[in-house]
């Protein structure tokens, strides 16, 4: 019994060692399989890291590739680029409108710049946001305050801000007031390294647009009345305004617009007696052998020195229209100045320093336009040169205007400045009849002999347009060219296109300048009225101004604004998009600009204006002169 328990016990020893073998067995087995199935997967993990680090490098590269796709040529990524590279390929793309997740970006000149790369079946992305304008654009206000001021603002301003100089009071409704000082004063914060650069402005596509500037723009369909003279027997005598003291004109400016024929001239436009006061004269017609030929004259009598007769250098007899002024200041040493097309064409010195005109005061001399003057009382004895030509707008002052105050007098109806030296103006816009107005004062000329009412052929008065609607389309290259002043009264120009002027521009009255028009000066700008210039961001259009700019009286413009003179005015207006000015005197009063301001120096502004950070127009892709920027911080990958 014994023997047999003995033998149950080995028996069933010899059992439990096989089932303990079979079970280490089986346990390292199964730890095997699992060793060999965990060596697999990381060696798979392994390579899938090697491969989205590939992905990711090939995602930075397609960025790199759209950035410098963006600098060269905006429009070359609207379709997409894609590329191949180590085994990977990317595609970049540009979205005007929504972020990588479907979500509308905050300002409308901004856009994303998005890479997609796959690698061996790994996709990653990257992506940045860029704005069309550089930096300082991205904020409310930027001020560069190269003259060293405190900008202090008790009007609202909406939105980040940076000055470089200290903070006065400030009435910041939302954002931060950054400085480039490290303590700015009022609640000031220093922005940091690196500090907001001023934008880089490239203004090269402005100003080679103006130097091919040529030609006077006004009223089209030659609808604006000029006289003509037949060089016969036609003249016209100045009722009222006489001369009979010696010495009697110490200043004296005369300005008209003269169209001559080949054989144009003849003698006078505006004549009180070569030989006692003044004559003002373009010219002989051909075949006469006195001095004049194709150029102005400017013939005078001194109180002491008697005669001195004086010609220009520029033939005019040319069949275009030409804007003259003569000049007389007595106490210049060149106190004689003839100015043809705005530009000083001869001076001299004629008499002593302080020699006033008015011969002895021997005579009552009555003026005469288009005919000599001898005349001692109104239409009396004239010389019977007459004057072969068109006339039109011509004025008379007694006060000399300076070289920069010439262009002012191509419409002396837009002259800003004093009138209490005119002595007549004659716009000559009747039409027709035998009396032209002094739209000044009392002393019209009345038509003899029947000088014939013409029309300007496309020009009207003198870079003047009226109440017309404008298509740029109609326009070689759709530019709208004028050399001189141009002012746009109640009118509609529709774009796409360009207004260029030389001279200083004004935009008055009742009027629109649509979408898609860049305006372009190279004087002053002036702005008033009910004027309203784009329609929205979306549909904006760009001003470049090189001297003086003014907006004012319930101006309303959408777009780009570039001032460069040294004074820019905002007065009641309102302004959406972006402002750049380089003037060293930038005042705001009772204006509201939505979009973002950026000063060369400072800004004056009043408490019932405000800036709130806003929209810009999407310029990518658009000759503007700023280059875009990418958006701090908006480098992001997934």
């Amino acid at each position: 019994m014994t023997s047999s328990f003995t033998k149950k016990i080995k028996n069933e020893s010899g059992m439990a060692l096989t089932a303990s073998t079979m079970f280490i067995f089986v346990v390292l087995s199964i730890m095997a399989f699992y060793l060999a199935r965990f060596s697999i997967l990381n060696s798979e993990s392994a390579g899938n890291y090697v491969s989205s680090i590939r992905a990711r490098n090939l995602a930075q590269t397609g960025l790199e590739v759209g950035l410098r796709s963006v600098k060269a040529s905006y429009s070359s990524l609207q379709s997409s680029v894609s590329g191949s590279l180590n085994g990977g390929s990317y595609l970049v793309k540009v979205d005007n409108t929504k972020d990588e997740q479907n979500t509308n970006l905050t300002y409308s000149h901004y856009s994303l710049l998005e890479s997609t790369s796959q690698i061996a079946g790994v996709t990653r992305s990257s992506r940045l946001i860029l704005s069309s304008f550089p930096d300082a654009f991205n904020l409310a206000f930027y001020g560069k305050n190269n003259g060293n001021s405190t900008f202090a603002s008790s009007s609202p301003i909406s939105g980040d801000l940076y000055f470089n100089g200290n903070f006065g009071t400030l009435n910041q409704q939302s954002g931060s007031a950054y400085s480039s000082l490290t303590s700015p004063s009022n609640g000031g914060l220093f922005h940091g390294i690196p500090l907001v650069e001023f934008p880089s402005f490239d203004n090269s596509y402005y100003e080679n647009l103006l130097s091919t500037v040529s030609g006077t723009y006004g009223s089209g369909g030659g609808d604006s009345p000029a006289l003509y003279f037949d060089g016969s027997d036609d003249y016209a005598s100045i009722k009222n305004i006489h001369y009979d003291q010696k010495g009697e004109i110490p200043n004296l400016t005369v300005s008209a617009w003269v169209k001559l024929p080949s054989n144009g001239g003849g003698w006078s436009i505006v004549d009180f007696d070569r030989s006692e006061y003044y004559t003002c004269a373009v010219g002989i017609a051909n075949g006469n052998t006195t001095a004049e030929g194709d150029r102005v004259a400017f013939h005078t009598a001194g109180e002491n020195s008697y005669i001195h007769d004086m010609w220009g250098n520029t033939p005019i007899r040319d069949g275009q229209w030409h804007h003259i002024v003569w000049v007389y200041n007595s106490s210049e040493v060149n106190e004689k100045k003839i100015y043809v097309d705005g530009v000083l064409d001869k001076e001299m010195s004629a008499y002593p320093t302080n020699e006033r005109l008015g011969y002895q005061g021997r005579w009552r001399r009555y003026g005469f336009l288009g005919d000599g003057s001898e005349a001692a009382s109104y239409n009396s004895n004239r010389n019977n040169q007459y004057y072969r030509g068109y006339m039109d707008e011509i004025s008379i002052w007694h006060r000399s205007f300076l070289a920069n105050e010439v262009e002012s007098l191509e419409n002396v109806s837009n002259y800003s400045g004093s009138k209490t030296t005119l002595q007549a103006y004659w716009k000559m816009d009747e039409g027709s009849g035998t009396t032209l107005d002094d739209a000044h004062g009392n002393n019209d000329a009345i038509l003899i002999n029947s000088p014939s009412w013409q029309t300007r052929e496309g020009v009207g008065s003198p870079g003047v347009v009226e109440s017309e609607t404008i298509n740029l389309s109609s326009f070689t290259n759709n530019i709208l060219v004028n050399d001189a002043l141009l002012t746009l009264n109640n009118c509609v120009v529709n774009g796409p296109g360009v207004i260029m002027t030389n001279g200083n521009l004004t935009i008055s009255g009742n009027s629109t300048i649509g979408a898609n028009v860049t305006i372009i000066s190279g004087g002053n700008v002036t702005i008033s009225g009910n004027v309203t210039i784009g329609s929205s961001i979306e549909n904006y259009s760009i001003m470049y101004c090189k001297n003086n700019l003014n907006l004012s009286n319930s101006t309303t413009f959408y777009g780009v604004l570039i001032g460069k003179g040294s004074s820019s005015t905002f007065n009641n207006a309102n302004i959406y998009g972006a402002s750049y000015l380089e003037s060293q005197t930038v005042s705001m009063s009772n204006t509201a600009i939505v979009g973002s301001l950026v000063s060369k120096y400072s800004l004056g502004i009043d408490g019932s204006s405000s800036i709130t950070k806003g929209h810009l127009p999407d310029i990518f892709g658009a000759n503007v002169g700023f280059n875009p920027s990418v958006l701090p911080g908006s480098h992001l990958e997934y």
